[in-house]
């Protein structure tokens, strides 16, 4: 009777309070923890009156929550590589479009300058113009009543015709610029200089021709000598500011960046309100 109401007896089953283990984690990490949880062989069979090992189980319980955690801190890690290789990724992409911008606004610059230079061609020619003497028709009619006509006014004036050939021979020039033939343009403003090396379109001269050896054929040093010459000789030409300012992008370009710095610090110094310095100082920046 006795051994009946033992075997008829149910055991009550002990109260375990183990912690349940969060799975709604990502699925590789899911995958991770299921493929660590040691079979439930291995757990501590039970004891010899039924009760299971809680100590044993919650060793293994332990056991595995550490696993995970330093699993899921390697993940981790993972994921910050990865995000530091994006962050690489976009300064690269950054420094690109940086690159494309400063190429686009150089390009914004030839163009403004060709029109100021167009424009400052045209006001020179006009005021050679008016400043041409009149031609002195009564001295003519005296002379021709004391029959001297041998001496007229076109003779009187024999530097015109060089004013006007140094003009047409910079528009030949400069319309080769906007054709987009750079070389042919470069070979006919050094012709120019030959012609005229002291006339009032040189420095305009020397400017366009390291535009054209930048723009068309990546000629950064032909274009720094250029430039150079330029304000050599040319030290009060209008065209300094523009010319210091493209000076310093080529020495950029050939990787001087402490020349660059230089050449921006002195245009920022001699001409500090002109158009070229507000660009100047936004190169700078970039250098510093």
């Amino acid at each position: 009777m006795d051994m009946m109401k033992m075997h008829g007896r149910k055991t009550a089953a002990p109260n375990c309070s183990i912690r349940a283990i969060d799975f709604t984690m990502r699925p590789i990490t899911a995958a991770l923890v299921l493929s660590l949880f040691v079979p439930v062989e291995s757990i501590a069979a039970p004891a010899a009156d039924g009760a299971i090992n809680l100590a044993e189980m919650s060793r293994v319980v332990q056991s595995q929550s550490d696993r995970i955690s330093k699993l899921e801190a390697q993940l981790q890690s993972q994921g910050l590589l990865s995000l530091l290789n994006q962050i690489d990724a976009l300064k690269t992409d950054v420094a690109r479009l940086r690159g494309a911008q400063e190429e686009q606004a150089h390009r914004l610059d030839v163009a403004d300058k060709r029109t100021k230079d167009l424009f400052g061609d045209l006001d020179e020619r006009l005021k050679e113009i008016a400043n041409r003497p009149a031609p002195a028709h009564s001295d003519a009619i005296r002379l021709q009543s004391s029959q001297s006509l041998l001496v007229t006014p076109a003779a009187s004036s024999p530097p015109m015709p060089d004013a006007e050939s140094e003009a047409k021979a910079y528009e030949v020039a400069h319309a080769l610029i906007k054709a987009g033939k750079y070389k042919e343009a470069i070979e006919a403003f050094q012709s120019f200089l030959a012609q005229f090396p002291s006339g009032g379109l040189a420095a305009n001269a020397l400017y366009w021709i390291g535009i054209s050896q930048v723009t068309g054929l990546s000629d950064f040093r032909g274009a720094a000598e250029s430039y150079a010459r330029l304000l050599k000789e040319f030290p009060a030409s209008p065209k300094v500011p523009d010319t210091l300012l493209s000076l310093a992008r080529a020495q950029v370009q050939l990787e001087d960046k402490e020349a660059a710095r230089n050449t921006l610090n002195q245009l920022l110094a001699k001409y500090p309100a002109s158009k070229a310095a507000e660009n100047g100082k936004k190169l700078l920046a970039t250098l510093m």
